[in-house]
C-alpha cells in the first residue's frame, strides 16, 4: 500500500510540482534532516498519530519520513501525502516489530549499518548546527562587504547594435551614420527588410559579452559607434555606445542567497579542515595493507 501510494504521489507530482506547499511542522526533525514545507503546528508538540501492536507512532516520525522523499514529490503539500506517509509509517513500524522478533537487529551486518547511520546522523548534526551558529547576519554583511570591494570601480556599457550576416551591408550603414543617419530608424529599416537584426543591450562589463564586442565597446565614448564592421562568431556588428558608469554595488537582498551559499560552502571546509587537523588518523589501503 504504502509503495504504491508513494509511486502514486510521484506520478502526480509531475503533473502538479507547482502546487502550493504548505510548510509542514518539523517536531523534535534533527538538525541533519533536509528542510521540507510544514504544516501547521499540531495541538501537541509531538503528537501520536498511529499506535501499531502497542506502539506508539508519532507526528515527528512521519515529518522524517516526508523528509526523505525526492524534491519533486516534496513540492506538494504534506497534508496530500499525509495518508501515504502514515500508511508507510505503519507498514515500516510492523516490519521493524517482526525483524526484532526475528533477531535481524543482533546480526553483525546490520549492527554495521546501525553504526555507520549513528556515525551519520551525528556527524550531519554537529555540522548543520556548527555551520547555523556561525551564518550570522555579522558574518552574512561581511560577506557582503567583501563582495562590494572585491567589486568595486567595474565599469559597465549600455549599447546598441545592428548584426548583419556579410561585411558589406554594415559598411553601408557606417556610411549612412556618418552621413548623419539615426541608428534607431536604420535598425528598424534593417531588421523589416530582413538583412540585420539588433537592438539595445543593458548594462554589460568587459567579460559579459564576447571578447570581439567587448573590445570594441570599451574604446568608444557614448554617442559613438563603429567605423568599421566588428566581426564575431555571429556576423558582422555596427555599435554604438549610449553610456558608461561604474557599477553600483548590487542590493544586499539580491545577492543574499548566493552569499549564504558560498558562506556556507567555506564553513563546512572550515569544519572538517579543523576536525581532521586535530584527529590522530592512520589510513590503509582498502585491502587493509598500511598506505604509503
Amino acid at each position: 500500500m504504502y509503495r504504491a501510494g508513494i509511486l502514486a504521489a510521484l506520478a502526480t507530482a509531475a503533473v502538479i510540482g507547482s502546487a502550493s506547499a504548505q510548510t509542514p511542522p518539523a517536531p523534535a526533525a534533527p538538525a541533519a534532516a533536509p528542510a521540507g514545507p510544514a504544516v501547521e503546528t499540531p495541538r501537541e508538540a509531538d503528537p501520536v498519530v498511529a499506535i501499531v501492536n502497542g506502539e506508539t507512532i508519532r507526528a515527528s516520525e512521519l515529518v522524517y519520513l516526508y523528509q526523505t522523499l525526492g524534491e519533486g514529490v516534496r513540492q506538494m503539500a504534506f497534508e496530500m501525502l499525509y495518508p501515504q506517509l502514515l500508511a508507510g509509517s505503519i507498514e515500516r513500524k510492523v516490519a521493524a516489530q517482526k525483524a526484532r522478533e526475528a533477531k535481524v537487529d543482533d546480526r553483525a551486518d546490520v549492527k554495521q549499518k546501525f553504526d555507520f547511520w549513528h556515525d551519520r546522523v551525528l556527524e550531519e548534526t554537529l555540522l548543520n548546527e556548527t555551520v547555523e551558529a556561525q551564518m550570522t547576519p555579522a558574518a552574512l554583511q561581511d560577506a557582503y562587504k567583501a563582495l562590494i570591494a572585491n567589486d568595486a570601480g567595474q565599469e559597465e556599457i549600455r549599447a546598441k547594435h545592428i548584426l548583419f550576416a556579410n561585411p558589406e551591408a554594415a559598411i553601408a550603414v557606417v556610411k549612412e551614420l556618418d552621413a548623419g543617419g539615426n541608428f534607431d530608424q536604420i535598425l528598424d529599416r534593417v531588421t523589416q527588410q530582413g538583412i540585420g537584426r539588433g537592438g539595445p543591450i543593458d548594462y554589460f562589463r568587459r567579460d559579459g559579452v564576447i571578447q570581439a564586442f567587448s573590445d570594441a565597446a570599451f574604446k568608444m565614448r557614448p554617442g559613438e559607434y563603429t567605423t568599421n564592421p566588428v566581426q564575431s562568431e555571429f556576423g558582422f556588428h555596427i555599435i554604438m555606445v549610449v553610456d558608461r558608469r561604474v557599477s553600483p554595488p548590487p542590493p544586499f537582498a539580491d545577492v543574499e542567497g548566493d552569499l549564504r551559499n558560498d558562506l556556507g560552502g567555506r564553513l563546512v571546509e572550515e569544519f572538517y579542515a579543523k576536525l581532521v587537523a586535530g584527529a590522530q588518523v592512520q589510513k590503509f589501503n582498502f585491502d587493509g595493507t598500511p598506505m604509503n
